[in-house]
């Protein structure tokens, strides 16, 4: 009888030995009992256009979902587009009722909400958990300075302008310091794109230049990557480069006519009629362009538009005096392509010889700059 137990322990012994690790997501929908009965998907991050890999019926607010991940990978969680309507989100957070995480074996807890959605159970989703409860801190520090930013009183809008665009780059300043202490990490190359708006150039190059393979591939990455190459060609110290457009008129110029040819330190003001912040910005730049013109500067402007009578509108509404060119293509703008820009305004200082001195001046930067070169 002792023999017949030990070895039907050593087959119990066996038994749990040969299974394999595997995850349990346990999940909660809060504030919307409309949720009940509808179907969670688990997808592969960056391809909820695909078939999902599982999914979980939703019932009393709760669902489950269990499997077995091989290797970390990111995931999302979330309802079909036509129950749930996905929205786009701020840097570093999600969608309403959507999770992104990584999926790991162990014991995950997910919280679908409509303002919040919280991710939990394993080391690295609650360091970005950790993450993302100190931004939306911070969020909330901006939208209690949304009465101010509205006051007459133009100190208090000024002040209330200021303090939010302080925190604007605290919150930049906390997701850089997150990538590049975790290079190696899924989550973090997450928060690289999501904030690649944000980064400057020199940082993103320097991320790269750190990251592992993993966080190289995560979608959206190598076309970061893809992008750093292209500006490598036009970085400060560089010679600009060449492209031919047309004018208002329908008449091709090259940019060579304007830039590199010995006699002005030009900027290239890359725009758009529909753009707020290019609109905000042009009276800077109207009044730079009167102050130095006969000083050896000039403008030429490459509009983002795609429509000439909006073009020539903001032309003449932003009283821009300074060439203009453009394809009307939008964002497929063939010099903005080469200069890669994907965010406008975007401007490009060129000295006199043709060699690349600034990027991304705005404001009064331009003045500030022009005023050390013409003096």
């Amino acid at each position: 009888m002792k023999k017949i137990l030990t070895f039907a322990a050593a087959a119990v012994l066996l038994a749990a030995c040969s299974e394999k690790p595997g995850y349990t997501i346990t999940g909660k929908v809060n504030g919307n009992a409309e949720l009940n009965g509808q179907y969670v998907y688990l997808y592969t991050y960056g391809k909820t256009d695909a078939a999902p890999l599982d999914s979980a019926l939703v019932e009393n607010g709760v669902f489950t979902l269990k499997g077995t991940q091989e290797v970390p990978a990111l995931r999302t969680i979330c309802f079909a587009a036509d129950v749930v309507e996905p929205e786009r989100a701020l840097s570093g957070d999600t969608s309403p009722y959507t999770a992104v995480f990584v999926l790991e074996n162990g014991n995950l807890n997910v919280a679908l909400g409509d303002e919040i959605t919280d991710v939990t159970g394993t080391p690295e989703n609650d360091k970005l958990q950790k993450f993302r409860e100190e931004i939306r801190a911070m969020r909330a520090e901006q939208s209690n300075l949304e009465e101010d930013l509205k006051a007459e009183d133009e100190a208090v809008r000024r002040a209330a302008e200021t303090k939010y665009d302080e925190i604007d780059h605290q919150i930049v300043d906390k997701a850089a310091a997150y990538i590049e202490a975790n290079v190696d990490n899924l989550t973090a190359a997450k928060l690289f794109y999501d904030f690649r708006y944000d980064l400057g150039e020199d940082q993103q190059n320097a991320i790269v230049a750190k990251a592992g393979d993993a966080f190289k591939q995560v979608p959206g990455v190598p076309e970061m990557i893809q992008h750093l190459e292209v500006l490598k060609k036009v970085a400060v110290g560089q010679k600009f480069t060449d492209f031919e457009m047309a004018d208002a008129n329908g008449k091709m110029h090259k940019l060579s006519e304007f830039v590199g040819n010995g006699k002005n330190i030009v900027l290239i003001d890359f725009w758009a009629s529909w753009c707020p912040p290019c609109r905000r910005d042009m009276p800077n730049l109207v009044d730079t362009y009167k102050q130095y013109k006969n000083k050896g500067f000039e403008i030429v402007g490459i509009s983002l538009d795609s429509k000439k009578e909006a073009w020539e509108k903001g032309i003449k509404d932003l009283n821009i005096t300074w060439p203009q060119l453009s394809d009307l293509t939008g964002w497929n703008n063939g010099g903005a392509k080469l200069y890669g820009v994907n965010s406008i305004p975007h401007t490009v200082l060129v000295d006199k010889d043709g060699t690349i001195i600034a990027k991304g001046l705005h404001g009064k930067e331009v003045a500030a700059k022009l005023g050390e070169m013409l003096k």
